[in-house]
């Protein structure tokens, strides 16, 4: 998808995709690393969920594989986040996603909204995006999402998903879906018995958002910043910090 397509699709539609943004034999690669990231027992203290089986988040990524620096960074990504949250636009978090087979679907919701007020705001508080690391299907749990829902500016009600259509957002490894905050979505049901969703989650927000608000996202270590190149810690500056009380909590 052009440049200029994708932003317009996403203030059309609240999301779009942009395909193939990293060869498939580095989504590989990615996938072998986190697929050991989520097996090893130390990681589990960032778990957001420590008890999660089917379905598990690890926090601090940035932390432990740079080759998701790239993707934090990745010039397409950041023009079309630039677009809608300004060009001091930073880093919220990076984690990965693996959906197991089995998994029952993710409630629909939208994000960052917990404690705002119920009209949404016009304004952008959000681009998140989800890198497909492994193919996405309809059978291993694609990301669902509901066209046009950002517009609507609220949280959606039972009533809302009764009667909405979410949609699978599919694609081959390496592509990267991004969404507005207040886009309905949730992670698909992966009905397989042996095929295995990895992904990575990025969050941006502007300058003006108070990332405390957010739990469980971690720090920057400072020698993970140090080892960073410029475009990278222009991104992170804000979260360097050996401890996440340290940032996050007065």
């Amino acid at each position: 998808m052009a440049q200029q397509d994708a932003i317009e699709h996403l203030e059309t539609f609240g999301y779009c995709l942009i395909e193939d943004a990293i060869p498939t034999a580095q989504a590989d690669v990615m996938a072998e690393k986190y697929f050991q990231l989520h097996q090893d027992p130390t990681n589990r203290q960032t778990f957001q969920d420590p008890d999660a089986e089917l379905y598990q988040t690890l926090f601090g990524v940035v932390n432990l594989d740079e080759m998701c620096w790239k993707c934090i960074a990745h010039p397409q990504v950041l023009q079309v986040v630039r677009h809608f949250l300004g060009a001091s636009a930073r880093l919220g978090e990076a984690c990965t996603k693996w959906v197991k087979p089995r998994a029952p679907q993710g409630g629909i919701h939208s994000d960052s909204t917990h404690d705002l007020p119920a009209r949404l705001p016009e304004t952008p508080w959000m681009i998140n995006s989800i890198w497909m690391i492994t193919d996405f299907t309809v059978e291993n749990g694609a990301t669902l999402v509901v066209p046009f829902s950002h517009r609507a500016r609220r949280r959606p009600s039972a009533s809302d998903m009764a009667e909405s259509h979410p949609v699978s957002v599919c694609g081959r490894r390496g592509s990267v879906l991004l969404w507005h905050g207040g886009t309905w979505h949730g992670q698909g049901e992966n009905t397989t018995d042996d095929q295995h969703r990895m992904a990575l989650n990025i969050a941006y927000y502007p300058a003006w958002w108070n990332l405390m608000r957010e739990g469980g996202h971690q720090p920057v270590f400072p020698e993970t910043f140090a080892r960073m190149p410029a475009d990278m810690q222009a991104l992170v500056r804000h979260k360097v910090a050996k401890r996440r009380e340290d940032i996050y909590e007065f």
